[in-house]
């Protein structure tokens, strides 16, 4: 069994699902009206054009944990879809929170849509209408999600166990978000690494990791508590070092591979895990400078020349080899995890092993 070539066979279902449901959709909206065609081709394009889809291969390794390759993958393949509808869903109105205006090499939903009624001539107020049908095209794609479970076919008793996991990961999510909206907020020197920690854990790690492994094996039919806190156990460290990754992307990475602009989270305020250590051990003229970007100055007044200062700053004081080392610990931490676990198949212990690897050294 090779994992790569698992993942790529998990993202081709994942994929040809989502445009399954998407296409039914778009039916629907287009009898309902022909102006709401255009909501189904924006969010479809959003979906559709790029994302890792780690989600959904997480869902087909919680549906294999126990007996390995057993199952029906017309059931799974729907339970796979919902949880990418939920990223989906997620990102448009993170991007909203964050003013993104690039997403996985495209416009975000909010851009699209200001766009077109630039396009159309429809508002003079174009901004707050694409602000306004991104907010309600992700809704629409929360209730793709629900629509999936229902698609699944699972048993009456498993679906009520899918919904109760799926909206407390809904709630986890939320906990984690408002709280890194508001340290955005908040002076550098009031933000520390356990808040930042505690973000990744909530806004990444419960349902990157743990959300999808639950819903696998819970659409398996799994009632075996002690492989679901196996899960827990696994999905809280990798899934803190999957973000600490994203951060060092997110400040490193090549825009042409990330599909973000670089320095992003610096204009966005992000207090990451490499800023807040950054500060903590940075001089006076370090701390000023970052107090200056990340206190003071406006999202649009931080340019390119500030955005490579802190990437220097990161570097010299050592905090990005802090938050290198970070993540080598968390890996650790989460393969410890699956070895302590008698449950889980060697086969999905295998590809959960191979996770972890490729979580540290993804690029994008």
């Amino acid at each position: 069994m090779d994992p790569k070539n698992l993942l790529e066979t998990a993202r081709n279902i994942t994929n040809n699902t989502l445009r399954e449901v998407l296409d039914e959709v778009l039916r629907e909206a287009s009898s309902v009206t022909a102006y709401a065609s255009e909501l189904i081709d924006f969010i479809s394009d959003y979906t559709l054009r790029g994302g890792k889809r780690l989600r959904a291969f997480l869902v087909l390794i919680g549906y294999w944990a126990e007996k390995w390759g057993s199952g029906n993958l017309d059931t799974i393949r729907y339970i796979m879809a919902a949880i990418e509808f939920m990223q989906s869903y997620f990102l448009a109105h993170d991007d909203i929170m964050d003013r993104d205006t690039m997403r996985r090499g495209g416009p975000t939903v909010h851009v699209m849509f200001e766009q077109s009624c630039r396009d159309k001539s429809l508002l003079t107020d174009c901004k707050h209408y694409g602000l306004s049908q991104a907010i309600l095209g992700g809704d629409y794609l929360e209730s793709l999600t629900t629509y999936s479970f229902y698609k699944s076919g699972v048993t009456s008793e498993d679906l009520r166990r899918l919904i109760y996991y799926y909206t407390r990961g809904l709630r986890l999510v939320s906990y984690g978000q408002f709280l890194d909206v508001l340290i955005a907020g908040l002076p550098l020197d009031k933000v520390t690494e356990k808040d930042v920690i505690t973000i990744h854990k909530y806004k990444t790690a419960s349902y990157t990791i743990e959300l999808p492994l639950y819903l696998g094996a819970i659409a398996a039919g799994s009632k075996n508590h002690r492989l679901f806190e196996a899960f827990t156990a696994y999905a809280y460290p990798a899934g803190v070092a999957f973000q600490i990754q994203d951060d060092i992307l997110g400040l490193y990475g090549d825009p042409k591979v990330t599909g973000k602009p670089v320095g992003s989270d610096v204009r966005e305020k992000k207090k990451t895990l490499l800023v807040v250590k950054a500060y903590e051990w940075g001089n006076e003229e370090d701390k000023e400078f970052l107090r200056l970007v990340y206190d003071k100055k406006k999202p649009e007044e931080i340019g390119e020349d500030d955005i490579l200062r802190v990437q220097e700053i990161v570097r010299k004081t050592g905090s990005l080899d802090y938050s290198l080392g970070y993540m080598q610990r968390l890996t650790r931490e989460a393969k410890v995890a699956l070895d302590n676990c008698e449950y889980i198949s060697s086969e999905a212990r295998e590809v959960l092993e191979w996770l972890l690897e490729l979580i540290i050294k993804r690029k994008k």
